[in-house]
């Protein structure tokens, strides 16, 4: 959990909300007792990454918000470089920070890629961390992962919040910086903002959980925000990539993700006609 750190942040953030979302471990407890000046929001369920971040967000007063996972480490100084960023740009819709593995040798995040068939990567993973790679400028990116990420509030009254029909997690923020970019927002990342992430507790990255979350959302998010010309390039893409290189383990997950898309192909019209959203 990152409050210890945001204790130590240089301008100190005005409010800090914490969303106990379901949680059975006592966690209410001991944020109340070490940490008083937070803003405990409770949940009697868990909402999944979109539905708990929603609830931070509808009880949060700035005009810029930040989402953290519990399991970042924001650097003291972190919030300055992103303070500027909105100043200096109004097109500056949702910004996200330098991701780094811990030991901080190794980029993690440095913007989203979102390929034709929607698969994901992260700009500049695995990279070594540089003095080169702090100083860049504005790097504008497809998305931003949600694990850190500010948000201006004129995009959430212009575009809404994070999709919870991507539950439990996974693509919620790539549909999010979708939305934001076609609603003509920028989307960028502020690499001199800096965030140490100990990736992946709520599903380790890989495993069978993961594969089955990933490619069902992805799917999704294609049906959602790509029109009928764009499938038959999305079409052949996956093919190619399945013909490829493709490991063996993500064929069962794709084919259970396929099986489910008739049900986000009536999500997909439903949203096109405006009809409301689950």
């Amino acid at each position: 959990m990152p409050l210890e750190a945001l204790r130590r942040s240089d301008p100190a953030p005005a409010e800090v909300i914490v969303v106990d979302n379901g949680s059975r471990d006592g966690l209410s407890r001991f944020v109340r007792r070490q940490y008083p000046e937070v803003l405990l929001v409770r949940s009697r369920r868990n909402l999944g990454f979109a539905g708990g971040n929603n609830l931070g967000l509808v009880n949060a007063s700035g005009e810029v918000l930040l989402l953290l996972n519990d399991d970042t480490e924001p650097d003291p100084d972190w919030l300055r470089p992103l303070q500027d960023a909105f100043r200096a740009d109004r097109r500056l819709g949702v910004a996200g920070c330098r991701l780094l593995y811990p030991g901080r040798e190794t980029v993690q995040h440095l913007g989203g890629i979102v390929h034709q068939n929607g698969l994901t990567d992260h700009a500049r993973w695995g990279e070594r961390n540089s003095p080169a790679t702090e100083g860049d400028g504005l790097l504008e990116a497809h998305y931003v992962t949600g694990a850190a990420m500010a948000i201006r509030r004129e995009v959430l009254a212009m575009i809404g919040l994070l999709d919870p029909g991507y539950w439990p997690i996974y693509f919620e923020e790539v549909d999010f910086c979708e939305r934001a970019r076609r609603a003509g927002w920028k989307v960028a990342v502020v690499p001199a903002s800096t965030v140490v992430h100990h990736e992946s507790r709520t599903t380790e990255r890989l495993s069978p959980r993961f594969l089955r979350l990933y490619h069902r959302n992805r799917i999704r998010f294609l049906l959602r925000n790509r029109p009928p010309r764009q499938w038959p390039g999305i079409l052949r893409a996956e093919l190619r990539w399945l013909l490829g290189n493709t490991p063996w383990d993500n064929l069962w997950p794709c084919a259970l993700a396929y099986a489910a898309a008739p049900l986000h192909l009536l999500d997909a019209y439903l949203l096109r006609k405006g009809a409301p959203q689950r």
